[in-house]
């Protein structure tokens, strides 16, 4: 279903602004993976839920939502050694002042990091980012793109912004706002699951499955999703202004010159309409970080 949109996405919005680096072969490949992905390990883990909320019974609730815990950290272990490279070459960062600087900034503030990736990003998009993941080990990846937008300085300096989440406790804050959350969605879809008019309503009149069920409920929930996704929102933008507060403090001043580097090589909207940004974007805007970021200069 969303196939078409990603393809007039990447091969007509991003290609007419020369973002598009991907050609028509490579998305098929990825498409396939993808897919490949959703059957071997999709599959399986939706039928283990259905079997645990059949299994049960009135306490499926607890069972349920300590599966989803389960998913949620092999996922987590798996992706960065066996999904990720699968769409992505990842190369070590070779010895440079780069290296040294990011290497410096994690001891100065007790990151564990293992090692420091470049991501070949540039094989499908021009657009640049950095982040870090494993659950156990470390690792910091720099988009290829990244190191041809922004300085040395720059670069560590967006680095110093990504540990700052970490330091701050960010990631343990979503996953456990994420939790209860599905701990809600489960114990609502329990007053759903055996409620017969529900499935009548739909013509399901001599049995009521558990996927139906399912699929019904989260439809119905969906109001309660987009609040809940507005939350989220609000709580990421305030993550954001904390994580460029913590970059500032280590006297990364850089950091405003990197963000603007991205934002104008990114074709970004500097000044968007207020209601949207609000209700979609997980970031503040530039300009109101900017402006966050000068106060704490002054300050």
């Amino acid at each position: 279903v969303h196939t078409p949109f990603k393809l007039y996405s990447q091969f007509v919005i991003e290609e007419k602004f020369g973002f598009n680096k991907q050609t028509f072969g490579g998305f098929l490949k990825d498409l396939i993976k993808s897919i490949a992905l959703q059957l071997i390990l999709g599959l399986p883990a939706i039928a283990a839920m259905l079997w645990v909320i059949r299994w049960g019974g009135e306490n499926f609730l607890v069972y349920a939502w300590a599966l989803t815990v389960v998913l949620l950290l092999f996922f987590m272990t798996i992706w960065p050694t066996f999904i990720a490279p699968l769409f992505n070459e990842f190369t070590e960062l070779p010895e440079s002042d780069l290296r040294t600087g990011i290497e410096e900034l994690a001891k100065r503030v007790d990151f564990p990091l293992s090692d420091i990736f470049v991501m070949d990003a540039s094989t499908r998009s021009a657009h640049s980012n950095a982040y870090f993941f494993g659950l156990f080990k470390k690792r910091i990846v720099l988009y290829d793109t990244l190191q041809k937008q922004v300085d040395t300085d720059g670069i560590v300096a967006i680095v110093g912004h990504e540990l700052g989440h970490y330091k701050m406790s960010h990631i343990i804050w979503n996953l456990l706002i994420v939790q209860v959350h599905t701990l809600l969605f489960f114990s609502l879809f329990g007053h759903v699951v055996r409620n017969s008019a529900i499935f009548a309503a739909f013509g399901f009149t001599n049995d009521m499955p558990i996927y139906i069920g399912l699929t019904l409920f989260s439809a119905l929930y969906r109001p309660i999703d987009s609040l809940f996704g507005f939350f989220m929102h609000v709580l990421s933008r305030r993550f954001e202004y904390q994580a460029d507060e913590f970059a500032i403090n280590l006297g990364l001043t850089k950091l405003s010159d990197a963000l603007i580097a991205i934002h104008e090589e990114n074709l970004s909207n500097m000044v968007p309409d207020p209601l949207y940004s609000a209700y979609h974007y997980t970031h503040p805007t530039l300009v109101e970080r900017l402006a966050a970021m000068e106060q704490l200069k002054k300050d």
